[in-house]
């Protein structure tokens, strides 16, 4: 039996015997090292009912709860219960005067997250932008943490076409990256990635291609050669090469990524089918 194993019998044997000023915490443990998230949400919803009928609530603890719920719920693509899960969190985390703030910019972004996922980009933006508003209160001008509400701004920008709005946000990321956080090469592969994919649609190929070349550049000094991030990369490349007639050079991209795909371990059919379906369409332009 492995620890985590050991620690959820013990805390499930303690559900029969525990105190009920202590259940909303064993139950939340217990949502926390359930390998079942079906288990989990359970858990989670008990802990949540135990919390609000206790007095006095632990509202720490209540806040946490709705927001590993919402998480649950998201992956589960239960949008709108993750979404009323992540509101309950915000509203319980307003209610405490000496909160962290950066917890309340966190909540903004999660539910900036669910809305873009539903559609409601005009309201995810608007969440994003109370979540800056409060990191850049809170954190220094080049503090990571601001790179995750800036591509969440550039991704809902793009989502509304506004490209030019979109750019500039990648690009705070980018200057943040290279200027104070260099080493920082998977985020940095990312975020040009991110952003060669806006002057794609902006058929600014050119731009685009040199985009993903840096990105390229960046995931090759922190993967290995076979690693299914390159082919896309490749692949992204290709698109580009393919915009600027340079159609030579967009096959041996989309053959690199090709490549990668078959070396690697993992279910890659489909991406390899879709790869070499691109790939003869470009052979038909030479």
């Amino acid at each position: 039996m492995t620890t985590n194993e050991y620690d959820y019998q013990t805390l499930l044997a303690k559900t029969e015997n525990e105190e009920l000023e202590q259940l909303a915490s064993v139950y939340h443990q217990l949502g926390c090292l359930s390998f079942n998230s079906n288990r989990a949400i359970s858990f989670y919803k008990r802990s949540i009912e135990i919390n609000l009928y206790y007095r006095p609530t632990d509202y720490d603890l209540l806040s946490t709860s709705y927001n590993n719920l919402g998480a649950l719920l998201n992956k589960h693509g239960d949008y709108n219960q993750a979404l009323k899960y992540y509101r309950c969190a915000l509203n319980t985390d307003l209610r405490e005067p000496e909160i962290n703030q950066l917890k309340i910019a966190t909540c903004y972004n999660n539910i900036g997250n669910i809305l873009k996922k539903q559609g409601n980009n005009p309201e995810a933006n608007k969440h994003f932008r109370q979540a800056l508003t409060i990191q850049l209160k809170n954190v220094s001008f080049n503090d990571l943490i601001l790179i995750t509400t800036y591509h969440n701004l550039g991704s809902v920008y793009c989502l509304m076409k506004d490209y030019p709005l979109a750019i500039e946000y990648y690009e705070k990321s980018v200057k943040i990256l290279e200027e104070y956080h260099p080493l920082q090469y998977s985020l940095m592969a990312y975020t040009y990635n991110k952003i060669g994919s806006v002057y794609n649609l902006m058929k600014n190929y050119a731009v685009a291609f040199s985009c993903q070349k840096k990105a390229l550049k960046m995931q090759e000094k922190c993967f290995p050669s076979d690693n299914p991030s390159l082919a896309t990369r490749h692949f992204n490349m290709a698109i580009a090469l393919e915009g600027l007639k340079r159609f030579e050079e967009a096959v041996d991209h989309v053959t690199q990524a090709i490549e990668i795909l078959r070396q690697t371990l993992g279910p890659h059919q489909r991406k390899i089918r879709h790869y070499q379906k691109y790939l003869d369409k470009l052979r038909h332009k030479l």
